[in-house]
C-alpha cells in the first residue's frame, strides 16, 4: 500500500496528464483504480478539474498545444514554459487540499519531504581602491573618498562615482570591482556610464577618465550603457579583443571557462577589434560577434534578450544545451553541478527563468518537459537521465 505522500504525488501526476489529454490507456486505468481505491469520487475529480480550468490565464489544453518536444541533428530539444510549473503547482495544491479533507482514515500519516531550497544571488561586491584597500559593498549606505577627492557612494546595490572637478590630477588611479559567484552589482562611472556586473565578474577602471579614450578592463560578464562623448571613445578590453563605442548599450561576456568573448549590441553602434589579428568588425543593433580562443570570429543576428535579459531579471534560453544553462546557473546560484550521465549535457531546452526565483522551480519544470532528473545535495546539483 502506498503512503500518503506517494498517493498524492501519483494522483497529481495522473490527474495533470489526464487534464492535458496525455494519459495512456494503462495510466487511465491506473487513475481510475487509484480514485476508486482511495475514495476519490467522480465529483471530486470534477471539482479539481473545475478549479484548474477556472484559474485565470490558464487553459490546460491550449497550454499543451504550445508544449513541443523537438529533435534536431540527433540532439534532444525540449520546449518548456512557465505554464508547466504553474499547472503542476495548481494540480498539487488541489490534490493536497482534497487529500487533507478526504484522505482515508486507515492510511498512516506521513510527514511531507521538503526539498532543500537554493536561493538566487544578491547584490554584493568588493572594491579594491587605488591604494590597495579592499571594501565590501553591502546593502547599507557607504561613502568613500579617493585621494584625488572623488566621492564613491554605495547604496542599494549601486556604486556611483562623483568626480572632483576642482582637484584634477595627472595621475590615473584605477579601482577594481569584483563580483563573487552568487552576486551582482551596478556601477556608475565618473563619466556617467552605467555598468551592470554579473556573477563572477571583475571590472578594472580609472577613478576619473583622462586622455583621448575611456578604457575599462573586463573579466566575466557586464552590460554597458555608455554615456555619449564623441571626442572620447569608450573601450572595453577583454582577454581577446576590444569593444570600442561612442554611446550605446551592449553586453560583453568573457568567462575564462567558455573560451570565447561574446559581444551583443542592443542599441547604437560598436566596433569589435580582434586581439589576434586586429580585424575590425562593426556591429549594428541585434547583431553579435564571437571570438573563439582558436582565433575564429563569427558575426550573426541574434535575439538580444537571450544575452541581455539577465540585467532585467530574466534568463532567456533558446535551444540551449543543458551544460550551458547549468554553467550560467552555477555562477548565479553559487552551486556545483555533477553529471551522472554525460549524455544529458547535450539535451537542448527553450524557456525562461526568472532570475530571482529559487532554482528549484526551474529544475522542476525542466524535469517535467525533459528526459532529465535532478537531485539536490546541499549546494550540489546531481543530474542524470530519467
Amino acid at each position: 500500500m502506498m503512503d500518503d505522500l506517494k498517493i498524492y504525488e501519483r494522483l497529481s501526476d495522473l490527474l495533470y496528464k489526464d487534464l492535458l489529454g496525455m494519459t495512456s490507456k494503462e495510466e487511465k486505468q491506473e487513475l481510475d483504480s487509484l480514485c476508486e481505491e482511495y475514495g476519490v469520487k467522480e465529483m471530486d475529480r470534477d471539482k479539481i478539474v473545475a478549479r484548474l480550468q477556472g484559474t485565470d490565464d490558464f487553459d490546460g489544453r491550449e497550454a499543451y498545444r504550445k508544449f513541443k518536444i523537438l529533435k534536431k541533428n540527433a540532439r534532444k530539444t525540449f520546449r518548456i514554459g512557465w505554464w508547466v510549473s504553474t499547472a503542476v503547482s495548481i494540480v498539487v495544491l488541489c490534490i493536497i487540499g482534497w487529500w487533507m479533507n478526504n484522505k482515508p482514515e486507515q492510511i498512516n500519516k506521513v510527514e511531507p519531504v521538503v526539498a532543500e531550497v537554493i536561493c538566487p544571488g544578491q547584490s554584493c561586491a568588493v572594491i579594491t581602491l587605488a591604494d590597495g584597500k579592499q571594501v565590501s559593498l553591502e546593502e547599507n549606505i557607504q561613502e568613500l573618498e579617493e585621494s584625488d577627492g572623488t566621492i564613491l557612494r554605495s547604496e542599494s546595490g549601486t556604486l556611483v562615482y562623483k568626480a572632483n572637478l576642482y582637484n584634477e590630477t595627472a595621475e590615473v588611479m584605477y579601482n577594481t570591482v569584483t563580483i563573487p559567484r552568487g552576486g551582482e552589482y551596478c556601477l556608475e562611472l565618473a563619466d556617467g556610464t552605467k555598468v551592470w556586473l554579473n556573477a563572477e565578474t571583475e571590472l578594472r577602471f580609472p577613478v576619473n577618465f583622462s586622455g583621448k579614450t575611456r578604457d575599462v578592463y573586463l573579466k566575466g560578464e557586464a552590460y554597458f550603457q555608455v554615456s555619449k562623448d564623441e571626442l572620447h571613445a569608450f573601450q572595453v578590453h577583454t582577454s581577446m579583443g576590444t569593444v570600442a563605442v561612442l554611446g550605446t548599450s551592449f553586453n560583453v561576456r568573457d568567462y575564462a571557462d567558455e573560451q570565447k568573448v561574446v559581444t551583443t549590441l542592443e542599441m547604437g553602434k560598436v566596433m569589435y577589434v580582434s586581439g589576434e589579428n586586429k580585424k575590425e568588425i562593426i556591429l549594428t543593433p541585434g547583431f553579435q560577434v564571437q571570438e573563439e580562443k582558436t582565433g575564429e570570429i563569427k558575426m550573426k543576428k541574434v535575439d538580444v534578450m537571450q544575452y541581455v535579459g539577465w540585467r532585467e531579471g530574466k534568463y532567456v534560453f533558446e535551444n540551449t544545451a543543458l551544460v550551458d544553462i547549468m554553467r550560467t546557473l552555477e555562477r548565479w546560484y553559487d552551486i556545483d553541478v555533477v553529471y551522472v550521465d554525460p549524455v544529458v549535457k547535450d539535451y537542448h531546452f527553450t524557456g525562461d527563468l526568472e532570475r530571482y526565483e529559487s532554482i528549484n522551480v526551474f529544475l522542476n519544470f525542466i524535469e517535467t518537459g525533459g528526459d532529465v532528473k535532478f537531485k539536490t545535495e546541499g549546494k550540489t546539483i546531481i543530474i542524470g537521465k530519467k
